[in-house]
């Protein structure tokens, strides 16, 4: 196929995409701002009345959950709306700013009808502020996109060749995760879904196999991920590439399930189980085995441009194993108990305590301390991942420490803050110092010790895939990123 052609099809295929997501997206925004559907009778005269004496133009900051829900209810609206106005990044940049802008009052349109909707749909309460937090989520979904919409679209060339059946699919299977659309990042709320049982972190403590409820969830759990196993093996099959290998359906399997599961945390009627997770990846898992077993022992094998994302994969997820495994040996028996008073006065004495303290006065449980030094493999892992990414792909080496210094920051303090919810333990800012050094410590050993043993010079990843198309960075024309190969020679060669 011709390059510009290739190109008009790549963009097409993505523009295809987003249009789904943005009607999957919109869908979500009417469920979460009209449920329970439960509507009543009410004249449009008295509606469109009070409606019109709402004070729109007067900002302020009611509910903080309510608000923050409504911003990131419209993002990924607004991030799809400026995708499809600039189709897939391939517009020039002048006509795409035209056309996001006319985008944004649709978008505005459709707040309001939500809004105003929400008159005949008790026990929704119409409030402006809903409309202005919408609208600032559009804007910054816009912002995001043309900050990094383009490159994302470039990446996601394994979706050219969709199968709608599957897509629709997914977007299925995720809308089932949120039902009821009781959705909520209210604290008050959150803090009675757990002490309502409504997230189990160890497997049958709160929900024992024998009831026939977690029976029953169980069982949903491993056909949903089924489900998703299919859709992914089939959403990778291209003519012109070679099917994506079991490891990384796998992959992509187990971040679909792991987010399906930590989005349930939010949904208030929903129990978030780490049981229901284990049965969805052991589920999943067993069907992508089974289904590309037909394809021989080549399905176990790696692609090179896989492989790159398998060892991402990989560091990842022990770093999040050993950061879970430190959690609980501070968090232990894992019982929280959210009380406003005892936290305050906890983060007050945290705030409160003298560094310097247990140097002069020897009082500090080294014994039980021991386990800071978690900190020390954790840092290591980092550092291998960093390393490795930037072996790969080529990146800036003081980006990626950063990067990794702040993550072992926030594990430290959210360790130990988080020892408020979970009594006997308190928070402690040695323990916050320490894990900090061991952090950094452990990350400069990860480092030093994986450059050693990389081979000097600057690879260049190869792919079984041709690259897909790329926009020149004026975004007036389409160019191909394919490699060209050499004319043949038109001379005579001698007789």
């Amino acid at each position: 196929m011709h390059p510009s052609l290739r190109a008009t099809s790549f963009a097409t295929q993505a523009c295809r995409l987003m249009w789904g997501l943005f009607v999957l997206f919109a869908v979500i925004a009417v469920a979460g701002s009209l449920w329970p559907f439960r509507a009543t009778s009410q004249s449009f005269e008295g509606a469109w009345t009070q409606f019109r004496q709402l004070e729109f133009f007067r900002f302020r900051i009611g509910s903080r959950s309510d608000w923050i829900s409504n911003v990131l209810l419209f993002v990924p609206l607004g991030f799809l709306a400026a995708g499809l106005a600039t189709a897939a990044g391939t517009a020039p940049r002048a006509r795409g700013l035209i056309r996001t802008a006319l985008w944004l009052p649709m978008l505005v349109l459709f707040s309001l009808f939500l809004e105003f909707a929400q008159y005949w749909f008790p026990p929704r309460v119409v409030n402006p502020l809903d409309v202005q937090a919408q609208l600032l989520g559009a804007f910054l979904g816009m912002g995001v996109w043309w900050l990094v919409g383009p490159v994302i679209v470039r990446r996601m060339d394994v979706f050219t060749q969709m199968r709608p059946a599957w897509m629709v699919m997914l977007g299925l299977l995720f809308l089932a995760q949120l039902a009821p659309m009781d959705i909520s990042i209210s604290p008050y709320d959150l803090k009675q879904k757990v002490a309502s049982g409504g997230i189990e972190l160890i497997p049958f403590r709160k929900h024992p196999l024998s009831l026939p409820s977690t029976q029953l969830g169980l069982f949903g759990c491993a056909v949903s991920a089924s489900l998703m196993g299919l859709s992914f093996i089939n959403l990778g099959h291209r003519d012109d590439r070679p099917p994506r290998s079991i490891w990384m359906n796998g992959l992509l399997l187990t971040l679909a399930v792991c987010f399906m599961e930590a989005i349930q945390v939010l949904v208030i009627s929903r129990v978030s189980s780490t049981s229901n997770l284990l049965m969805g990846l052991l589920a999943g898992w067993l069907t992508i085995v089974c289904v590309q077993r037909r394809e021989g022992p080549a399905a176990w094998q790696l692609h090179p441009s896989e492989r790159t994302y398998l060892k991402l994969a990989t560091g990842t997820g022990a770093w999040l194993l050993g950061a879970c495994y430190l959690c609980s040996e501070f968090w232990w028996p894992l019982e929280p108990r959210i009380e406003r008073p005892r936290i305050v006065a906890m983060l007050r004495a945290f705030r409160n305590q003298q560094m310097g303290t247990w140097l002069r006065t020897g009082e500090y449980d080294w014994p039980t301390k021991s386990k800071l030094l978690w900190y020390a493999p954790l840092g290591f892992i980092l550092g291998w991942i960093c390393r490795q990414i930037q072996h790969d792909w080529k990146l800036r080496q003081w980006p990626l420490l950063l990067l990794a210094l702040v993550v072992s920051v926030h594990l430290a303090l959210g360790l130990e803050l988080g020892q408020t919810i979970f009594p006997p333990h308190a928070p402690d800012q040695t323990d916050l110092l320490l894990g900090w050094l061991f952090s950094a410590v452990g990350l400069a050993l990860g480092w030093w010790i994986t450059g050693l043993f990389q081979p000097r010079g600057m690879p260049t990843l190869t792919s079984p895939y041709p690259e897909s198309p790329r926009v020149n960075r004026a975004g007036s024309r389409l160019v191909s990123a394919s490699r060209t190969l050499p004319r043949p020679s038109t001379s005579t060669p001698p007789d």
